[in-house]
């Protein structure tokens, strides 16, 4: 069945009402409530353990609006859309609100976080020598999904031709030249001097076992040393081996780089391990990177996750009090709280941004009755994590200029489109 007015648009496909819900009571549908001419008053509603709960797809403060040739959609968008911050202790991490929004508007920016907001990764791998076990093409797609912490926005897309020139504006050079040698520099002396992991006084040892303070020394050391004197490991009755990892890659600059990127350009992670060698096995090669986003290839998404949920709306029907208390506060943790009240302890709504959804209340048959968990459709909260090549916040503002863009190619095409009805 269809929604009335303004929200005759269908639903994103990528939103389901019910996914959430875990019951297999849950039987959601669409109605139409308030008649042909009312101002976004579809509802839907979800049965649950034989509940019925309506959720309106615009809340109901709003089903008076006036309508408009737009069904007033465009007048509530101006008027009532806010977007605020909730959480940004990390540049990788940012939590936002976005209220007023249809959910066909909150999925494309989700969408466009995840597949459209430009970043730079490796692309060509060209490799002079490799006699390590990982195959060239194996060692080229880990190389390629090393994150570099690059600001895409200081470089040129390269183009649509896969043989555009590569210049200084479009792409950026890394070497790696890794060998293992037949001997271990670091070997312990002939003498048979014990090696002490370092900060460990030489009376001292982890348990007196030599080959822990040695597999801890090398851990240690790993965080202090970067590319060709990343230490190798030695294992007992094995031959050591060097562990290859994204920090010996070398920046190469060129042209001008150097003086517009002072600090460098790096891989985001420089622990991240891409090859083994064994003595004697030598790898040596040029990495190209270019400017790209996530439709090509899942190294250029500039997130770990972009998701959102609808904000829970959670009401007490009916007062709970005392033991039924802990019980609640039990099953949805940190939503509720406690006052007292004429000598007895009362639930009352705190933060309904704890809730999750999970309905556990309704395991209790008192509670089931007292407590009701909605969602409002036009108020979202986004969760956003980098990977590192942008932080979250300009990886957000990115995919809303793209948005933008989207919208007035739509406007622009539309504007042809009715252009060459009138001339035809």
């Amino acid at each position: 069945m269809s929604i009335p007015d303004d929200s005759d648009e269908p639903m994103s496909p990528d939103y389901d009402p019910a996914e959430t819900e875990e019951s297999p009571d849950i039987k959601p549908s669409i109605s139409s409530v308030g008649g042909s001419h009312a101002s976004s008053a579809g509802v839907y509603n979800v049965t649950e353990s034989g509940h019925l709960y309506e959720h309106p797809l615009v809340p109901p403060s709003r089903r008076g609006a006036p309508s408009s040739g737009d069904g007033g959609y465009l007048s509530r968008l101006s008027d009532d859309v806010s977007f605020r911050v909730l959480e940004h202790s990390e540049p990788n991490e940012l939590v936002f609100e976005l209220i007023g929004v249809d959910v066909s508007l909150a999925n494309a920016l989700r969408r466009i976080m995840i597949a459209e907001v430009p970043t730079m990764a490796i692309e060509h791998v060209y490799i002079w020598n490799n006699s390590s076990i990982v195959h060239d093409e194996v060692m080229a797609h880990r190389i390629g999904l090393v994150p570099i912490g690059c600001d895409p926005r200081l470089f040129e897309s390269f183009g649509d031709e896969e043989e555009g020139e590569a210049t200084d504006k479009n792409t950026i050079v890394f070497s790696l030249q890794a060998e293992c040698p037949a001997s271990d520099p670091d070997a312990p002396p002939a003498d048979g001097t014990k090696r002490v992991p370092p900060g460990v006084p030489k009376e001292e040892s982890v348990a007196g076992e030599k080959d822990v303070d040695q597999a801890a020394g090398d851990a240690a050391a790993s965080f202090r040393h970067r590319g060709a004197d990343m230490p190798r490991v030695q294992a007992p009755g094995r031959p050591y081996t060097k562990h290859v990892y994204s920090g010996d890659m070398v920046w190469m600059p060129q042209g001008d780089q150097a003086e517009r990127f002072p600090d460098g350009i790096r891989p985001v992670h420089e622990d991240i391990l891409l090859a083994k060698l064994r003595p004697g096995q030598v790898l040596e090669l040029e990495a190209h990177g270019r400017k790209g986003n996530g439709r090509d290839h899942a190294k250029y998404s500039p997130v770990a996750t972009a998701s959102y949920r609808l904000m829970p709306v959670v009401e007490l029907v009916q007062p709970v009090y005392d033991d039924l208390v802990d019980l609640l506060q039990y099953y949805e943790p940190g939503v509720f709280d406690v006052v007292t009240e004429g000598g007895r302890r009362r639930a009352t709504v705190a933060n309904p941004y704890a809730c999750t959804m999970s309905r556990n209340f309704m395991r209790s048959p008192e509670l089931a009755e007292a407590v009701k968990i909605t969602r409002r459709s036009d108020h979202f909260i986004f969760s956003v994590e980098s990977v590192g090549m942008l932080n979250s916040a300009a990886i957000v503002i990115e995919a809303l200029q793209v948005l933008r863009d989207k919208c007035h190619k739509v406007v622009r095409l539309a504007d042809e489109s009715l252009e060459g009805a009138d001339l035809g």
